[in-house]
């Protein structure tokens, strides 16, 4: 089986102008702070990177402190300068091994800069991938084994898969051994069925899964190079942390990214926010990209529940909304679950109502039970 060359050039010639418009639609449509939001400084985090292999990546997160005191993701607002070739850097923060070596990004906010040292290494030595710690996540992440398409009950055009990849050994089989094992070709991985069909090259129901050169294709495709391997000893995960962990946004239409990091049994730790799922738990005040990025829609709050395989953390954020002018005004504390609800309605800003009669008390308790 061949990819058709020439096609692939010739869509590669159509989408170069609708690729620049998208360009200059995003450049005019960057994403700015409100007016009236100072930025005192900035501050990234990790203050370094260090990758140590050919996949390996980080999600840096640039915050900036307002003169209020209050925190805002600068991520995608900061101007980026990038000296040196280890790395590559999107502009949403994301930062990918690219040789060995060290270069350093410096973030610019205003008068606020902040310099960002970046070590890599390994990039030129074998990498071993995994297919439990490295592959299934990729499939999941892609879809392959959700319960709409391949980790369906009775799967997909013949083909299933174990949902969300909780079976390892069941997964393998199915693409290694099924229809005489044909959905690899080790000798050339880029003529794989898999790769073919993810990347659109034949027709595939499930559509357009990655792209060639995108960072999943070349972890699946060095998968296949090295003989599709089945590790069931590789070192899974244990905990995921999410950073950071309930932020407060100040106004509606604000965003903020968030990262995701993976422990493995191993003590390994790994970004892992692009392969993680974040979804939010209040679709009216919150909405989650699958890059993590939450954007707020309303004043309000809302619980954020992470997953990466198996492993799950959860966070909330708040929206703010404007609270001009507003005063905490301590209201007496009979007991301590008194305490715990004063502090929390200070931190979203609402004054706290008068302390009503038994009358209005067992009145409000009725219809809460009745509805």
């Amino acid at each position: 089986m061949k990819i058709n060359r020439p096609l692939c050039v010739l869509c590669w010639i159509v989408s170069i102008p609708l690729a620049l418009a998208l360009l200059a639609l995003t450049a005019r449509g960057q994403e700015q702070l409100p007016a009236g939001l100072n930025v005192a400084n900035i501050e990234v985090r990790p203050a370094a990177v260090e990758l140590k292999h050919r996949f390996d990546y980080r999600q840096l997160l640039v915050t900036g402190k307002l003169s209020s005191g209050e925190s805002v993701d600068l991520t995608r607002m900061v101007k980026m300068t990038h000296s040196g070739k280890a790395s590559s850097v999107s502009a949403d923060g994301q930062v990918r091994a690219a040789e060995d070596g060290a270069d350093e990004i410096t973030y610019t906010y205003g008068t606020q800069s902040v310099k960002v040292p970046v070590t890599v290494s390994g990039v030129k030595a074998p990498h071993p991938v995994s297919f439990v710690r490295d592959v299934q996540p990729l499939m999941a992440r892609m879809g392959c084994n959700a319960g709409t398409c391949h980790g369906a009950k009775d799967g997909k055009a013949g083909f299933k898969l174990s949902l969300r990849g909780y079976d390892a050994i069941y997964d393998h089989r199915a693409l290694t051994d099924d229809i005489g094992a044909r959905r690899f070709n080790r000798a050339a991985p880029d003529q794989s069925l898999m790769l073919l069909k993810a990347t659109g090259s034949i027709p595939h129901v499930g559509g357009v899964r990655t792209d060639y050169g995108h960072p999943y294709y070349e972890l699946v495709r060095e998968w296949i190079l090295q003989g599709v391997k089945l590790d069931l000893t590789a070192p899974r995960v244990t905990k995921i942390e999410v950073s950071p962990l309930n932020p407060i946004v100040p106004l509606p239409g604000m965003k903020q990214q968030i990262a995701v990091m993976a422990t493995f049994s191993d003590g390994e730790v790994r970004d892992v926010t692009r392969e993680a799922f974040i979804e939010s738990g209040n679709i009216e005040v919150i909405e989650a990209t699958a890059s993590g990025i939450l954007t707020t829609l309303r004043r309000g709050e809302a619980p954020v529940l992470v997953r990466y395989e198996g492993a799950y953390a959860a966070t909330t954020i708040i929206c703010m909304g404007d609270r001009t002018g507003f005063v905490w005004q301590e209201p007496p504390q009979n007991n301590y679950i008194d305490g715990l609800v004063y502090k929390k309605l200070q931190q979203v800003k609402i004054s706290a109502s008068d302390l009503c009669t038994d009358d209005e008390f067992l009145r409000r308790v009725y219809i809460d039970l009745t509805g």
